[in-house]
């Protein structure tokens, strides 16, 4: 455990040293908060209400959204793709240290700075714009849905930067993956605003349960008519995808090669 906690610290050292970069990132998340509010104040400046949402409950999604996202989606597993390819995880392999161990510490510091600022702008969005926020609800029902979207993120990335076992190209499946994923789990709007059929098929995908399900609950509380099975299929997609993922690096590195130094 030791060793994780170092390479937690390690990790965190890391962001001083490489100041501009995260400036950059957080520029860019405050951009795509800001751009998404206003199009949603644009939409409230002619009604009181869009589908079963007031302006107050819909702009306190958007913003508790924004907050989870930039908590769930931040992570550094995108170099391991390139690690694999040049052959550079060879150094990781050769240490006393689990594959899955290293990059779970890393997110963790990952995630640790970048919701420490995401709840500073946060705050400064709120009260810059005086929006009105409904309370947060049911709080540890939110952790357990936000502990499984982590969970289910992690497994992700990692999939997609197992790639790199098999094709160089990973660059861009990832890109257009993600763009796919942050559409589709509720990071621009509500999912239950959609068609009920579409809403109803969406909660058998992993991807509801990265953004929409946590944000629904801290703004809405539990929804009786399909807790239960958002409950299961949200644990289940976390505890299936993280055995697929350690499927898939087992296969991979057994047919592991590389050309490098």
């Amino acid at each position: 455990m030791r060793r994780y906690f170092q390479v937690f610290t390690v990790t965190l050292k890391e962001y001083f040293a490489y100041r501009l970069n995260f400036v950059l990132w957080r520029f860019r998340m405050i951009l795509s908060t800001r751009v998404t509010l206003f199009l949603w104040m644009g939409v409230f400046d002619s009604r009181s209400a869009f589908g079963s949402y007031s302006k107050e409950r819909l702009l306190s999604y958007l913003l508790f959204s924004s907050l989870v996202t930039t908590f769930i989606s931040s992570s550094r597993i995108s170099n391991l793709a390139y690690e694999i390819q040049s052959g550079g995880i060879m150094n990781l392999l050769l240490k006393p240290l689990s594959i899955f161990g290293y990059y779970a510490a890393t997110d963790a510091a990952d995630k640790l700075m970048n919701i420490f600022f995401g709840i500073i702008e946060f705050i400064i969005i709120v009260f810059s714009f005086k929006i009105p926020l409904v309370p947060p609800q049911q709080v540890g029902w939110f952790l357990v849905f936000l502990c499984s979207g982590v969970c289910i993120s992690f497994s992700i990335n990692l999939m997609l930067s197992f790639i790199g076992f098999w094709t160089p190209d990973v660059w861009a499946p990832r890109f257009l993956f993600m763009m796919l994923v942050t559409f589709v789990s509720g990071a621009y709007f509500p999912l239950d605003l959609l068609p009920s059929i579409v809403y109803r098929i969406f909660l058998f995908t992993p991807f509801p349960y990265l953004y929409f399900m946590p944000t629904k609950i801290l703004v809405d509380g539990i929804q009786n008519t399909y807790f239960i099975q958002q409950l299961i299929c949200s644990l289940g997609w976390a505890i299936g995808l993280f055995f697929l993922a350690r499927f898939l690096w087992k296969k991979g590195i057994k047919n592991f090669s590389f050309w490098g130094r």
